[in-house]
């Protein structure tokens, strides 16, 4: 809660309280993963809406100087909120690259190790515990590479032979 209502602030920081009902009612409104419907929803079987729809918005017969104030208080916001979050997607976005490593350049016919976590269902099918397998398995030749999307293909025995995407380590 305490990120999302970074996002509204002001510089000053002093009027987090005025944005605590919309960042609720923005939590209590999304759709949870596992039970496809949002809080409210299941609560009370509809979505909660506190924003004029901008399409409603045009429908105002009267202009009435507090719902056109509460309406561009919103928008201003929503806006700001927009280019907060931009910026905290460059910040983390430059952050992360700076220390991120260089691509390794495998070449056909290199050798590298394959890594388990995608095979992690496999080994669970099997019976077998994921606990105690090895994080990389055996060395495998390279049979295709392009490194300019990091997609690599990997000479599998049978038992690895499955559609899924490999996580190579260079040899040492």
């Amino acid at each position: 809660m305490i990120e999302a209502i970074h996002h509204y602030v002001n510089l000053q920081h002093t009027d987090w309280a005025d944005h605590l009902i919309h960042v609720e009612a923005a939590i209590n409104n999304s759709i949870n993963a596992t039970t496809g419907t949002s809080l409210t929803e299941m609560v009370f079987w509809t979505t909660l809406r506190l924003f004029l729809n901008p399409c409603d918005l045009t429908k105002l017969t009267q202009d009435v100087p507090a719902v056109s104030d509460y309406t561009k208080r919103i928008q201003d916001n929503v806006a700001m909120a927009h280019d907060h979050h931009a910026e905290a997607k460059t910040k983390q976005t430059t952050y992360t690259n700076q220390h991120r490593p260089s691509e390794p350049d495998f070449k056909v016919r290199e050798k590298a190790y394959l890594e388990t976590k995608d095979l992690r269902l496999c080994i669970k099918q099997k019976g077998r515990s994921t606990k105690f397998y090895s994080r990389y398995v055996s060395p495998f030749e390279i049979s295709k590479a392009q490194p300019d999307t990091s997609n690599y293909r990997l000479k599998l025995p049978d038992e690895h032979r499955i559609h899924l995407k490999v996580h190579a380590r260079r040899l040492k």
